[in-house]
């Protein structure tokens, strides 16, 4: 009996071990799938450290070249506002100019047709023999050089005041300052 519990302890011993040692496997195997997942973990994280690091840099770069074209901006708007001053300035003398020259012109034309009105008087006075279309034809002359005058002087004044209102200041046209 004796050697039959012998057989039955060792029996038992065995079945044991045999536990143990499926034991054993499962946990290594369970550490071996740890130490994966743990492997896979640490290298999505330096994945995922190295991408934010390049977001980092390109948000850097990107922020760089939209303050370098922001500057751009700025420089082309101040240009573009000195270069709109300077030609503003220059329209307004032009045109300052051209109602001067248009108002001399006119002023002599109606100088020339007075001067020429007056001769033709002192003319027909002198010569008895007057005509009936003389007369019509001088104030017709006169009356047409009037109406050419008012005409010039109305163009001029809605051109001042276009000149005017596209400037948003008020001129005072040159005949004003004689």
């Amino acid at each position: 009996m004796q050697a039959f519990n012998i057989n039955k302890e060792l029996a038992n011993k065995t079945k044991e071990a045999a536990s143990l040692q499926r034991a054993i496997n499962k946990a290594e195997a369970k550490m071996k799938t740890l130490t994966n997942q743990a492997k896979e973990a640490k290298k999505a994280k330096d994945e995922a450290d190295e991408r934010a690091g390049a977001a980092e840099a390109i948000a850097k770069v990107l922020k760089a070249k939209k303050k370098e074209a922001e500057e751009k901006k700025a420089k082309a708007q101040a240009e573009l506002i000195a270069a709109l001053a300077t030609k503003d300035v220059k329209i307004k003398a032009a045109d300052e100019k051209t109602y001067a020259e248009g108002a001399a012109d006119v002023k002599e034309d109606y100088k020339k047709q007075v001067k020429q009105d007056e001769e033709d008087e002192v003319s027909k006075d002198a010569t008895p023999e007057k005509t009936m279309s003389d007369a019509p034809i001088a104030e017709k002359s006169l009356d047409q050089t009037l109406q050419e005058i008012d005409a010039e002087l109305a163009v001029e004044k809605a051109a001042e005041k276009s000149s005017q209102l596209s400037f948003g200041a008020e001129t005072q046209p040159a005949a004003n300052a004689e």
